[in-house]
């Protein structure tokens, strides 16, 4: 369930970072939104954390095999998705 709830939010951080490259493709920095200056700084900010999110979203939501400890001694085997 975690898993397909992090499958969502790697769309929905990459869209952002889609609209912050176009902000700056489209020659549309600096703007004011709701009293916050967004400056050229501040969007390759956003960009850089998005992409450091986007990276975790998608380890763990495709790559990543949780642990479970079995019966036996208290080993841990890998789950299996």
């Amino acid at each position: 369930m975690l898993k397909d709830i992090a499958k969502v939010l790697v769309g929905v951080v990459a869209t952002k970072i889609g609209f912050c490259i176009w902000l700056i493709a489209a020659n549309m920095l600096p703007i004011n939104i709701i009293g916050i200056e967004w400056s050229f700084t501040l969007n390759m900010i956003s960009i850089l954390t998005g992409f450091i999110i986007l990276i975790l979203l998608v380890y763990y939501s495709w790559f990543w095999k949780g642990k479970k400890k079995s019966a036996q001694g208290g080993q841990e085997k890998q789950e299996n998705d």
